[in-house]
């Protein structure tokens, strides 16, 4: 893209959005043997954008529309939840200017999208306590969830305010809220985010970097690791097809032998 195009106004960013979407499925790729849950640690926008001589928040912006493009790709694979790590726990210590600028970029695109996640039969869920966020974000983050709340494709999980600590803290809580004296590690994964959904059995990190950073901490046990170079919006559906092939490569024991 030249400097101007990179520039995106809010159309533009709808066709950026769409870069990518049709991609035909990888034919080498075992449907039969696809994760349930795919859960991605999307890092790198800011230093995305600083590479290009750019605000921060434009890597934001170009992000969003990566991630977009990854819902409809999982969507297309038939994979059961994508978990997307969109603001950590953490992020509240990021100037005030870059967290307002991703709220408004949440904001504007969940709520615009909301009829493309129709369209795909996904199901947006969210982890984390929205309740901090402005209330117009949370107010599109709940109108977009009761909107798509019935559709049975792909579940969306956006992680926003979310950190794998407090998650396991807050269960705690509610565990001794209940009065209960003793309990099963089954019976504490049901008072954590997300119980209703299966653990994520694959996790993707952009960056290179090799980090967790408090994410799904109880959740992540025997999940499986994938740490890739490419920054977050320079994921593309190939990228995504090479990081399935890679889980489809690993023999998973779950501490047994096989």
């Amino acid at each position: 893209m030249s400097d101007a195009k990179d520039k995106l106004t809010n159309e533009e960013l709808k066709i950026f959005n769409k870069s990518g979407v049709n991609v035909k499925l990888n034919k080498k790729i075992d449907l039969k043997r696809l994760p349930k849950h795919v859960a991605f640690i999307m890092d790198g926008n800011g230093r995305w954008a600083i590479k290009r001589g750019w605000d921060r928040t434009m890597g934001h912006k170009h992000g969003y529309a990566r991630m977009m493009m990854l819902v409809k790709r999982c969507s297309d694979y038939g994979i059961s939840v994508c978990s997307l790590f969109a603001f950590s726990t953490e992020n509240w210590n990021r100037p005030q200017t870059e967290i307002d600028e991703i709220f408004r970029i949440l904001r504007e695109n969940m709520h615009r999208d909301s009829d493309e996640l129709m369209r795909w039969n996904v199901r947006v869920t969210t982890m984390g306590d929205i309740s901090r966020f402005p209330e117009d974000l949370q107010d599109t983050l709940r109108k977009v969830k009761d909107k798509t709340k019935n559709n049975t494709g792909t579940v969306l999980n956006l992680c926003a305010n979310y950190g794998g600590r407090a998650d396991i803290v807050q269960a705690v809580n509610k565990i001794l809220s209940s009065g209960a004296k003793s309990i099963t590690e089954k019976d504490f994964a049901k008072y954590l985010e997300g119980a209703d959904l299966p653990p994520p059995d694959f996790i993707v990190r952009t960056s290179g970097e090799h980090r967790i950073s408090n994410f799904m901490l109880w959740q992540m046990s025997y999940s499986e690791f994938y740490f890739i170079k490419p920054l977050w919006p320079d994921i593309t559906p190939q990228l995504i097809d090479k990081c399935l092939l890679e889980y489809q490569g690993r023999k998973r024991r779950f501490g047994a032998l096989k």
